[in-house]
């Protein structure tokens, strides 16, 4: 597939993947002991929900409900741990897809996911929104953050791939997973807020939430009935 990949397309996934190599390593060297237990609840979670996966229309990209547990692990954890569960939810994702994957649409899922939950992690410990705006802003922005990130280099690889237009890519993506997105963002913002009070029940809860979300989207968009063009599948948060 690289043989034949565009070079430009090349560029694209080879910068994605140092941006995440850079994220990793900043995350190792200032990295903090994480509450174990909590991250390891944190990795379950992002793997039952990586497998909660819904087909958009009129694409073979999907769409996974792994973003809330993500951005619950940037909230209460480290960078490093935090990325260890987009890593964990990365990998399952990919892992549960109903085609065989090639290596480098694997490489390209897990870096992307990764890249969104460091620029997501970013945003919400930023000093300069909470300041001004408090943790409603940072949860926010951390949001929006990772949903840029996340379909913006999903959106640009199949442009660069497919010959076609990435904005009109993203605009549909846009149209289908944004109300997905700030359904989790407002559960994230629920779950974190009770997290330190009951991490197990909140946890619990907020799966059976998600699984009650994942059930109702999956029928609406079956009810499309639309056909799919071909085209990379989705990283993550999807």
């Amino acid at each position: 597939m690289t043989n034949t990949m565009p070079i430009k397309a090349k560029v694209m996934i080879g910068t994605v993947a140092v941006a995440s190599l850079c994220s990793l390593a900043f995350g190792f060297t200032n990295r903090h002991l994480p509450a174990w237990p909590q991250l390891a609840l944190l990795m379950i979670a992002a793997v039952l929900t990586s497998r909660l996966k819904v087909k958009l229309p009129g694409m073979t990209s999907t769409m996974s409900g792994n973003m809330p547990v993500i951005l619950l692990g940037v909230t209460q954890l480290g960078l490093f741990a935090s990325l260890l569960v987009a890593v964990t939810a990365a990998l399952a994702q990919s892992f549960a897809s109903a085609t065989k994957m090639k290596p480098v649409q694997f490489l390209f899922n897990v870096c992307t996911l990764m890249n969104a939950c460091a620029v997501a992690f970013f945003a919400y410990h930023s000093q300069f929104l909470l300041a001004h705006g408090g943790a409603a802003l940072t949860m926010t922005v951390a949001a929006a953050a990772y949903f840029l990130a996340n379909t913006a280099p999903v959106a640009g690889i199949i442009g660069l791939t497919e010959a076609s237009n990435p904005v009109a890519i993203w605009h549909k993506v846009f149209l289908w997973s944004f109300p997905n997105y700030v359904i989790g963002a407002g559960l994230t913002a629920i779950a974190s807020f009770f997290g330190s009070m009951a991490g197990v029940a909140t946890l619990g809860t907020l799966m059976v939430v998600l699984f009650g979300v994942y059930k109702s989207y999956k029928m609406y968009v079956d009810q499309t009935g639309q056909s799919t063009p071909k085209a990379f599948v989705m990283a993550a948060g999807r």
